[in-house]
């Protein structure tokens, strides 16, 4: 396949499943070992890939982050941000540290069974999408403003657990945020704050892994090719946001849980047939 092509499926997938709850690090995953690539060997296309999708939300999200740091009554979102970034921050320093990322990154079958995982969290907290949602005031729930710690630690241990691969973060934070008495927009603005340090940490680890080993991966240092899928996922990734925020408030989440349960037995039949 041209590399070109291959990139941009690459990027393309990470911008949708970087915001959308289907886990981006498993389409990646199950992609990779389908056409015979491991993304996660690349570290400055994983560099890349990721900045793209930090770009799409700070674009998105813009006017939300200036009134943050500009204004006092939001200002406490910025600590809750960064104890909601405690739990995910531990857990991938310590499989870091124990080379475990390794390991739960090798195997579309943890893709499969996360996706099992993130389907069923969003078919019993979303519902079935055929089945017109129970109608709710558009301000049930409290503001990002008024959440708790023990809220923030809440929503901060759903996005640890979403470092497994087919453990859509977005979904799992989205849907702690929710059960947790957040508005639901309010629950989709703090799971994409927390994702500003979440993706950005994860990509200054993979530069200084980068750096360290003084390697780019399987591919050379093409930077008009790095470009191409870094606008691919900025571009994307702001459509997906876009997308999931319009589905979110229609209480449509659940259609990403059927997708989802196709996904893991799509996985699973091919692991399958490749064993005989």
């Amino acid at each position: 396949m041209n590399v070109y092509l291959l990139v941009i499926i690459l990027a393309a997938a990470q911008g949708v499943a970087e915001f959308l709850p289907v886990s981006s690090s498993g389409h990646l995953l199950v992609l990779g070992d389908w056409f015979g690539f491991d993304a996660e060997d690349n570290m400055t296309l994983n560099v890349v890939l990721h900045s793209g999708t930090l770009l799409a939300i700070l674009v998105f999200y813009f006017r939300r982050i200036l009134s943050i740091l500009l204004e006092k009554s939001r200002r406490r979102l910025i600590w809750l941000v960064i104890i909601g970034s405690v739990p995910a921050a531990a857990v991938g320093v310590t499989l870091k540290a124990c080379k475990l990322d390794k390991v739960i990154f090798s195997s579309p079958w943890v893709a499969a069974a996360g996706f099992l995982i993130t389907g069923t969290m969003l078919l019993t907290v979303f519902g079935v999408p055929w089945k017109k949602p129970a109608d709710e005031p558009e301000d049930a729930g409290d503001p990002c403003e008024k959440m708790s710690l023990k809220q923030a630690l809440l929503i901060g241990c759903a996005q640890a657990m979403a470092i497994t691969p087919g453990i859509s973060r977005s979904g799992s934070t989205i849907t702690a945020g929710v059960l947790s008495k957040l508005r639901k927009a309010d629950a989709a603005e703090f799971s994409f704050l927390l994702a500003i340090p979440a993706i950005g940490g994860a990509a200054v680890l993979e530069l200084a892994d980068m750096l360290k080993e003084n390697s780019a991966g399987a591919m050379e240092q093409d930077w008009a090719l790095f470009g191409c899928g870094f606008i691919v996922a900025a571009v994307v990734g702001y459509a997906s946001l876009a997308g999931l925020i319009a589905m979110l408030k229609k209480g449509k989440l659940g259609w990403f849980g059927c997708y989802l349960y196709v996904a893991a037995i799509a996985v699973a039949v091919v692991q399958l047939t490749e064993l005989f």
